[in-house]
C-alpha cells in the first residue's frame, strides 16, 4: 500500500502539485486522467523522488520514503515508466531488460510473449527503435522491475490499440498478485475499460476519485474533467 499525505511538489519555487492526499491499495489498477499541464507527470515524478517535494510525506507499507531520493522507491520495488519511455538508447533491447530484472522476482506475465519485438530485435540498440517500439521496451522493463508498484506515464502513446489492450490485460494479471498499478491517460477509453479506480486532476489538485464501475454508468463525470473550459 502506497500512501501520500498532503503532498506539494514542483520545481524550485513553483508549485505544480498542491495538497494531494491519496492511498494506492496493493493489487489495484488506478488510472490518472487530466488535461495537459494539470500536474499528472509532476505527481508521478514527486512520487519517485524526481522533482522537488515541497511538503508532505509518502510511505509504502508503512516505510517512509524520503524526498529527493530516487533510489529509495526503486529499492522498495517501485518503478516508473516516464513519458520519454525511459530506455537506455545505447544498450540493446536484451541489455535493457537484463538491467531491469529484479533478482528473485518473477512477474506473472512473460514480457517476451507480450511483446514479440523483444525477441525479434533482442540485439538491436534501443535508440534505433521507433517511439512505439521503445514504449514496448519501457513497459517490459517496468513489469520486470515493479515488484510492488508500477507507474506508467502516457501508457498508450505509440501503441496500436490491440497492443495497448494486451498491455492493460497483462497489467491486470500483474496487479492480481498484489502489485499496485497506476497509469496516466488523456482519454477515458482505456481507464473505463481496464481500471478499478479512476482519479482526476485539475490545476494540481485531485478532483475526482471514484471506482471505474461507478463511472461507467456516469461517463460525463470523466469527460467533463477533460473538456477545456
Amino acid at each position: 500500500m502506497l500512501e501520500i499525505e498532503n503532498l506539494r511538489a514542483g520545481y524550485a519555487k513553483t508549485t505544480v502539485v498542491d495538497d494531494v492526499t491519496i492511498t494506492f491499495e496493493a493489487g489495484t489498477v488506478t488510472a490518472l486522467l487530466g488535461r495537459n499541464g494539470v500536474g499528472k507527470t509532476t505527481l508521478l515524478r514527486a512520487m519517485f523522488g524526481l522533482c522537488d517535494r515541497q511538503s508532505g510525506r509518502m510511505s509504502i507499507d508503512g516505510v517512509e520514503l524520503p524526498a529527493g531520493r530516487a533510489e529509495v522507491p526503486a529499492r522498495h520495488g517501485m518503478t516508473l515508466l516516464p513519458d520519454d519511455r525511459g530506455v537506455f538508447a545505447t544498450l540493446t533491447i536484451e541489455e535493457n531488460l537484463r538491467l531491469a530484472t529484479r533478482r528473485g522476482y518473477h512477474p506473472p506475465v512473460d514480457v517476451k510473449e507480450l511483446f514479440p519485438l523483444l525477441v525479434e530485435r533482442a540485439e538491436q540498440p534501443a535508440g534505433q527503435l521507433s517511439g512505439g517500439q521503445k514504449q514496448q521496451v519501457g513497459i517490459a522493463r517496468a513489469i520486470l522491475a515493479g515488484q510492488r508498484f508500477i507507474a506508467i506515464d502516457e501508457l498508450s502513446q505509440g501503441l496500436q490499440p490491440s497492443l495497448a489492450q494486451a498491455t492493460l490485460e497483462a497489467l491486470r494479471v500483474v496487479a492480481s498478485t498484489g502489485v499496485g498499478v497506476l497509469f496516466v491517460e488523456q482519454s477515458p477509453r482505456y481507464p473505463l475499460a481496464y481500471a478499478d479506480r479512476i482519479i482526476g486532476m485539475v490545476k494540481g489538485r485531485l478532483v475526482l476519485d471514484r471506482s471505474a464501475d461507478e463511472l461507467r454508468t456516469d461517463p460525463a463525470a470523466v469527460t467533463e474533467l477533460l473538456v477545456v473550459s
